[in-house]
């Protein structure tokens, strides 16, 4: 009798697990879902991608200019809808102190050299 109720009770938690599961689609529907240090990011503009947490961009780190956050809706062949909010194309912004170089697409620390690179960080008042 003990072994058939924990038998219902696992075969119970399978399908709760994997109706979560059939709800969402990656790491992150936005940044928030990331916590501090990272952001979501949406690799290309492939067929069927994937959203995931990735790291802030570091010193030294490649960085994107003009790459603010964007909202996307995203479509998959078994009918799966997701709707993404302040997520980034390929790779997140710099971390709050550095800001990306135009000359080296680096995330470099801010100085008066720097002062025509944008700060395209995630932290903007």
């Amino acid at each position: 009798m003990a072994v058939s109720s924990a038998v219902r009770m696992l075969a119970a938690a399978c399908l709760v697990v994997s109706a979560v599961g059939m709800r969402r689609l990656g790491d992150c529907s936005s940044s928030a879902d990331c916590g501090p240090g990272a952001c979501c990011t949406v690799a290309g503009f492939n067929r069927y991608s994937v959203p995931q947490c990735t790291p802030l961009g570091d010193l030294g780190d490649w960085c994107r200019i003009m790459n603010p956050p964007r909202e996307l809706n995203l479509a998959y062949p078994n009918g799966l809808q997701i709707v993404l909010t302040d997520t980034y194309h390929g790779m997140c912004p710099c971390r709050p102190e550095l800001v990306c170089s135009r000359a080296s697409s680096t995330c470099q620390l801010p100085n008066e050299s720097t002062l025509d690179q944008e700060d395209n960080s995630l932290y903007r008042d």
